[in-house]
């Protein structure tokens, strides 16, 4: 997935690309406003929903790499409003209005300043730091310009001529951040199942064998008994599973992570009696019942049945995405938002 991270890494690499958005949506669309895609001159990342869409942005994007500058850096935003009706061979009904740029990513002041922002240790553009929460990447295409705002765009920004639109995107992670405590045959088929959607994963356990099986560069593979760092760091949009071989070690993780108490999600493995058990041991322990009923146990979907590790995965993932889609929609704002001012 094209994330906002992503967008910092491929401002590592040299070559031109073209960065599609989905900004206006009327009606049914195959993706949301905000999904991105970079296309390249032999390769393309992220996905703007697929089918003819695509493929128009697709082809009309290289059109753009092919274009020679005569002067360098070469700049283009541009926007297509396109209808996905059968004429377009597509029958979703709606409207999109795709943003095309083109971007030579050494040369990109926006980017730059995205990339200080979600990097503080980076050395690139303005000072960053873990105070900054919020930034907003303004879109002028009118001015054809961008520009990434650490406080909201005022009213003047917005209203400065007429006839004036603008693409504003909140800049916040979107990924699902996961945590699994334990790679055993349940943590391997979560790996598989979460591998492909937009999330950051990391998987731990003190048991170097377990961690010995294939999966995509960007799991983070922990081998590691000192466990408590990665309670600590969790966020409020963390997502925690444990499942490890140990049920001591179950209740101490658990525990840890209700004390520290920032997080989406803590899901255990285990039966309603372990439930049970475990809700008795930790209010002895001095946890409050608010805090306990943050537990998820047992894990993944009650319709779902079936206890065999790819059922388990499967229907954890499904759970997860639910939570995660009910929180985007509780969100204060939109991912996207396209103002015209007339």
């Amino acid at each position: 997935m094209l994330d906002w991270s992503a967008l910092v890494r491929l401002n590592n690499q040299p070559e031109y690309f073209v960065l599609v958005s989905v900004g206006t949506v009327k009606g049914s669309s195959p993706r949301e406003q905000g999904a991105h895609m970079a296309v390249f001159p032999q390769c393309t990342q992220g996905t703007i929903g697929g089918g003819n869409l695509e493929f128009f942005a697709i082809q009309h994007a290289r059109e753009l790499l092919n274009q020679q500058p005569d002067q360098a850096p070469f700049h283009e935003l541009s926007q297509h409003s396109t209808p996905l009706t059968p004429r377009f061979d597509q029958c979703c009904g709606g409207l999109v209005q795709l943003v095309f740029e083109k971007i030579q990513p050494m040369q990109c002041a926006w980017l730059d300043q995205l990339t200080a922002f979600l990097d503080p240790d980076c050395d690139v553009g303005p000072t960053s730091s873990a105070a900054h929460h919020a930034a907003w990447l303004f879109s002028d295409l009118t001015e054809k310009t961008r520009t990434l705002l650490l406080t909201p765009p005022s009213r003047d920004q917005l209203q400065r001529e007429s006839n004036r639109t603008a693409l504003i995107e909140p800049i916040a992670p979107r990924a699902l951040d996961i945590v699994i405590f334990g790679a055993g045959h349940v943590g391997q088929a979560l790996i598989q199942n979460f591998q492909n959607l937009d999330a950051e994963l990391t998987i731990i356990d003190s048991r170097a064998e377990q961690l010995a099986f294939d999966c995509p560069t960007h799991v983070r593979k922990i081998c590691t008994a000192d466990w408590q760092e990665y309670v600590r760091r969790g966020t409020d949009r963390t997502y925690f599973l444990v499942l490890t071989h140990s049920h001591q070690l179950d209740f101490e993780l658990t525990e840890a992570i209700l004390r520290h108490g920032r997080f989406r999600y803590c899901g255990l493995i285990g039966s309603k009696t372990k439930k049970i058990r475990f809700n008795r041991q930790l209010k002895t322990r001095g946890l409050a019942p608010s805090q306990i009923e943050r537990i998820t146990c047992p894990i993944g979907l009650p319709e779902i049945r079936g206890k065999s590790p790819a059922v388990i995965a499967v229907s954890v993932c499904a759970q997860i995405l639910m939570l995660q889609s009910a929180a985007a929609e509780n969100q204060s704002h939109p991912n996207v938002r396209t103002v015209k001012h007339v």
